[in-house]
């Protein structure tokens, strides 16, 4: 983020005067009074020119602060191309940082990466707030998905300063786990975010602390290495710092992503606390996906807790939504988890209703995209026709039965899939800020059907650092 102190780059040193106009001078005498307007009005210039950088590099910063990349990326190019006519080589690499690490933060890291070497120190000079360069320098290269050397970055990052600032250092800390995560090390990143999580909460930052042990969790589970008990802490962790958290987006995030995690262990009763209360905050959030989502893990977890009654409500509520958004896919989800609570209560007609609803829409949402999507849908298609199968059979229908049942194997046929997968059918899509994919593949009690869906990322704390200062 771009600084403050440009406004005291005007005490760079100025240039010094021509030779040529000081020997002059002492030969005629005469030339001393333009010598002295002449240096008044360099004075001037550079002065107003360090002014104008500072302005800009302030104007710079509130707008990447607003989210308007594109006046921020102005504002620090103009202050770049007025710094290269300074006599300062420190203001000019302050300003290429600035302008390297807004690109980093604008989705840019390849252009940022270029402006970030610019800025680094030539050799025999001494480099001042390296951490920062090596934070965004290790950016960028996340963002270009080269891990290893985003790592190597990052670890210099820490490395310098004698006691960098908490924050800092925390926000270091996660962009490592990311990377991690992008070199399916998920038990490391695991670790990175857990580091993090400690350090803001002894900086008393607990959003930034209750994100970092969300992901923690996430990556806990993705990685199997850590016992139920140890992961059931850190949901535990988070759950309570959730409580202090004033942003009811944030919390309703957090909530949505604690349920999954217990859904994961399968503590469905804190799973469903965890979904209900973020549902309740989103009244004050109009994200409508992320309500339909919470809905349908609400009926999801009260079918694996088999209260099936309750169920139903929560069902046709995410059912209905889905459909008000379009998303065909997940209303077929909602559907088989309609359909299975309907069967488990004895209603085996609107089971098997609801069962034909849902293979109908895992059909519609393939249409024009079944090289995208296809085999999942056909998993999904294939579970709906399992359960349509019984359905018939308790109807009286065998002969539906038995071609709902072929039906079935002929798709599996066409499906390179494990078997396994067709005793659950859960779509959790989730990508990071660097674009790897999480997915919590959650596992029902025996004989249970339970399709859960992420109601979306988390906010980014990528704490990636636009430096404050373009200084001399």
């Amino acid at each position: 983020m771009a600084s403050e102190e440009a406004a005291n780059a005007g005490a760079e040193p100025l240039a010094p005067a021509d030779p040529a106009l000081r020997k002059k001078s002492k030969k005629k005498g005469k030339g001393k009074p333009k010598e002295g307007a002449d240096a008044r009005q360099g004075g001037d210039e550079a002065a107003g020119r360090a002014a104008e950088i500072a302005a800009l590099t302030r104007a710079g910063r509130r707008a990447l602060a607003l989210g308007d990349a594109r006046e921020a990326l102005g504002c620090f190019r103009k202050a770049l191309l007025l710094s290269r006519d300074t006599a300062s080589p420190g203001l000019r690499r302050a300003c290429a940082f600035n302008l390297g690490a807004a690109y980093v933060e604008s989705g840019k890291p390849k252009k940022g990466l270029e402006f970030l070497l610019q800025s680094q120190p030539s050799e025999g000079e001494s480099g001042e707030d390296l951490e920062d360069l090596y934070f965004n320098i290790g950016a960028a290269h996340e963002g270009l998905r080269d891990f290893p050397k985003a790592l190597e970055c990052f670890g210099k990052a820490t490395g310098h300063g004698c006691a960098p600032q908490a924050g800092s250092r925390a926000g270091t800390h996660v962009q490592m786990g990311c990377c991690y995560l992008g070199l399916r090390a998920p038990a490391r990143a695991a670790r990175c975010f857990l580091d993090a999580a400690q350090t803001y909460m002894s900086a008393a930052s607990p959003e930034a602390a209750a994100v970092a042990l969300s992901r923690a969790s996430g990556s806990m589970l993705q990685s199997r290495r850590f016992g139920l008990a140890e992961i059931a802490g850190v949901l535990a962790q988070c759950r309570s710092l959730c409580e202090s958290i004033p942003d009811p987006a944030l919390r309703a995030k957090l909530y949505g992503d604690i349920g999954l995690g217990y859904s994961q262990l399968r503590i469905f009763s804190l799973a469903a606390e965890s979904f209900q209360q973020a549902l309740a905050l989103c009244g004050t959030e109009p994200d409508r996906r992320r309500e339909a989502a919470l809905l349908q893990n609400l009926g999801a977890a009260h079918n694996a807790l088999r209260s099936f009654g309750t169920a139903l409500g929560w069902h046709q509520r995410a059912a209905a939504l889905h459909s008000a958004l379009g998303n065909r896919r997940a209303q077929g989800q909602c559907f088989g988890n309609l359909a299975y609570a309907c069967s488990q209560l004895g209603n085996h007609e609107a089971a098997a209703e609801n069962y034909l609803h849902a293979l109908q829409a895992f059909r519609d949402s393939g249409k024009g995209r079944r090289r995208q999507i296809g085999p999942a849908r056909e998993l999904c298609s294939i579970r709906m026709l399992s359960r349509l199968e019984p359905a018939c059979f308790h109807l009286g229908h065998p002969q539906k039965a038995i071609g709902h049942y072929k039906e079935a194997l002929t798709l599996l046929s066409h499906c390179q899939q494990d078997s396994d997968h067709l005793r659950f059918c859960s779509t959790l899509p989730h990508t990071s800020k660097t674009g790897s994919e999480v997915s919590f593949a959650g596992k029902a009690q025996a004989g249970d059907e339970l399709c859960v869906c992420v109601p979306g990322a988390h906010p980014a704390h990528s704490g990636k650092r636009v430096q404050n200062k373009p200084t001399a």
